[in-house]
């Protein structure tokens, strides 16, 4: 069922069973059980001693100094990669475009964050992002209203709720402290389980030498499955990528048999070529007709039997070369096009910059995404490195970057939750470790998801409220006049503009 329909259908429940318990008077407009627009807000007074006690030490001085320091560095860095992102989406092709039900941080209605794992990732980021508010109320001497729990058909929020008006009149760094304190609790946090998560990948080993299935295009109805780790192909072993790119093939069409590794060792049989997984519409292939599954039996007269074959021959072609290319549709029946190839380089650097290549200045550019057996392969060692130690090669600003925002970007592509299909090809300490391996991960992504979040220059953020105490203890020290009135314009401003950026994010690829 579509995402979108899924959340109008639980919303449109939660605004029925919402209104009915207003009706009968189990919810009010104020109160322990009250209204917070369409959400409910559950307060309680248990708790508040605690976090008085916990709150007197003096270490969340030193803690609310740090946190504040963090949190201006993080949020002109968080601010600047919005920026970024801004540029990125131009280069995005429409179909690859973000979908906007992404934006939203609901577990199960995301379709990036699973339901569970999810759920447990928030209650310790919302928790504990509640609870470092209320030390630095308290170590501040600021008066604890309540603390509670906001509601919106899943706990979206828990909160401490301080004296606002007490809060407000406070000394401006104080102020600022109390609302730096949350966001640099996620991003500890995000640390700390980090290194946790990390250690959990590496003490995983694989089970076997060989390479796995990513990814399966179609052709014979696949015999080949996700996760298949293919061992040797015609009774030659398979150990690394290299080995797969390079096969000792049969002719285009003939029958393989593979040898792969599904909890246990079995032969299935294949028809050997590089077949056609996908092609680019309005790009050379797709104007010759040529269709997903098809086989590459030759191209200019060379017989293309691995894909070390194929990218061999694409690579000495040039841009603009009419070359011919013979192919085994679904029917194996042999079929003959000519095509004229486009620029590589121009192409990357249209919708790929960042991927693109001196070299492909110039080259021939088919279009299509292509592999032996209809199957993209990975070694399940440098799997496991790039989850577990995205870094291993970062030895410059711009690699740890990249490690970074691959260690991120693990749900886009898939690998968090760690895939089922993967698990058998790893041997692991206990039964049930995939689900710790899991738990660590979106505890550590929902905490730096949530810490970032917060510190966006823009109210009713915490960092929108930090920022508009820097802007106004800068102009102070500047000794401008209207100083304050100034904060609340450019404040304004700024998070009109963060909020153009978020939707230019699902917008732009789409103009």
């Amino acid at each position: 069922m579509n995402g979108w329909l899924i959340a109008l259908i639980l919303t449109i429940i939660w605004l029925a069973i919402v209104y009915y318990l207003f009706k009968k008077g189990y919810v009010k407009k104020e109160g322990n059980i009250s209204l917070f627009g369409p959400a409910i807000m559950l307060k309680t007074s248990r708790g508040k001693k605690w976090i008085e006690k916990v709150g007197k030490h003096k270490v969340w001085e030193i803690y609310g100094y740090l946190g504040l320091f963090l949190s201006l560095f993080l949020m002109f860095a968080v601010f600047t990669m919005l920026i970024w992102q801004a540029y990125l989406v131009t280069t995005i092709p429409p179909n690859n475009a973000p979908s906007p039900i992404e934006a939203l941080g609901i577990p199960g209605i995301n379709p990036i964050i699973p339901i569970w794992y999810g759920i447990l990732g928030l209650i310790v980021a919302i928790v504990l992002h509640e609870f470092s508010h209320g030390f630095l109320v308290a170590y501040h001497k600021m008066k604890i209203l309540s603390l509670g729990v906001l509601l919106f058909i899943v706990p979206i929020g828990a909160f401490v709720e301080p004296d606002e008006e007490e809060l407000m009149k406070a000394d401006r760094i104080k102020r600022m402290h109390v609302f730096a304190a949350g966001p640099t609790t996620n991003m500890i946090l995000a640390i700390l389980f980090l290194f946790m998560f990390s250690a959990s990948m590496m003490a995983v080993t694989p089970v076997h030498p060989g390479v796995y299935v990513a990814g399966i295009g179609d052709i014979n109805g696949h015999t080949l499955q996700l996760g298949d780790l293919i061992t040797a192909v015609n009774g030659t072993e398979i150990e690394s990528v290299n080995d797969f790119m390079n096969v000792n093939a049969p002719l285009p069409g003939k029958t393989v048999n593979i040898t792969v590794y599904r909890n246990g060792f079995t032969t299935v049989h294949a028809v050997s070529g590089v077949v056609t997984m996908s092609v680019l519409k309005g790009y050379p292939a797709y104007k010759a007709g040529i269709k997903p599954g098809w086989i590459f039996y030759s191209i200019n007269g060379t017989i293309i039997r691995n894909n070390a074959d194929f990218y061999r021959v694409l690579n000495e072609t040039r841009a603009g070369e009419k070359i011919k290319i013979a192919m085994l549709d679904l029917n194996m029946s042999m079929i003959n096009v000519t095509v004229t190839l486009a620029d590589k380089y121009s192409y990357y650097e249209k919708y790929s910059p960042s991927l693109n290549k001196e070299w492909y200045r110039g080259k021939g550019f088919l279009g299509v995404g292509a592999a032996y057996l209809g199957a993209s392969v990975g070694d399940p060692n440098m799997l496991k490195t790039v989850i577990a130690n995205p870094y291993h090669n970062a030895n410059s600003p711009n690699a740890i970057f990249h490690g970074t925002m691959t260690l991120i970007a693990l749900p886009f592509l898939h690998l968090m939750p760690f895939p089922t299909a993967y698990e058998h090809m790893f041997s692991v300490p206990f039964s049930g470790y995939w689900i710790l391996v899991n738990s660590l991960y979106w505890i550590f992504w929902l905490n730096l998801m949530l810490g970032l979040t917060n510190l966006l220059p823009a109210v009713p953020l915490d960092g929108g409220y930090i920022f508009k105490d820097a802007l106004n203890s800068l102009g102070e020290r500047l000794k401008l006049k209207n100083v304050e009135k100034g904060a609340d314009q450019i404040s304004l401003f700024i998070s009109l503009l963060i909020l153009c950026l978020i939707i230019w994010q699902f917008i732009g690829p789409r103009i």
